[in-house]
């Protein structure tokens, strides 16, 4: 009988526990997580500059970018906007009294920082980030040059 409370005791509080505790290292590690998402900004930085330089070599060479890379750097300008905000929020409110703001502030950078990651191991392009367009066709009317017959 006590083996059973035991157990039934043992996941309760592991149900109870975990999200506690998650929620309060939102609030007491909040420089932490914001130290992290600096870092993953500028990891994804350096990464989207590998990828823009990729990018910039196909178009010199008359590629076509692939939707998933545009896609990809799209979500990356727009992810990295939105982490620069949070900073500049961060940078704002660096003493934070209120613990409603420091566990806000701690939680959004803990997420945006595994959204960050995500977009990261996102990156990687088995299709390459370019492809050569098929080739323009000519058809007889585009050469069609008819000379006036001087007479």
């Amino acid at each position: 009988m006590t083996g059973i409370l035991i157990a039934v005791a043992g996941r309760v509080s592991g149900y109870l526990v975990d999200p506690i505790g998650r929620h309060l290292g939102f609030l007491f590690c909040y420089r932490s997580h914001i130290d992290e998402l600096c870092n993953n900004v500028q990891k994804l930085g350096e990464a989207r500059g590998d990828v823009q330089i990729t990018v910039d070599e196909a178009l010199q060479r008359g590629d076509e970018i692939r939707p998933i890379v545009q896609d990809w750097l799209n979500r990356v300008d727009q992810i990295t906007r939105e982490a620069e905000e949070l900073l500049m929020t961060y940078e704002n409110e660096i003493n934070c009294f209120s613990l409603n703001s420091c566990y806000q502030l701690g939680r959004e950078a803990y997420e945006m920082a595994r959204v960050i990651v995500g977009i990261q191991e996102a990156r990687n392009f088995p299709d390459g980030v370019s492809y050569r367009p098929p080739p323009r066709t000519a058809t007889f009317e585009e050469y069609d040059v008819r000379f006036p017959l001087v007479g």
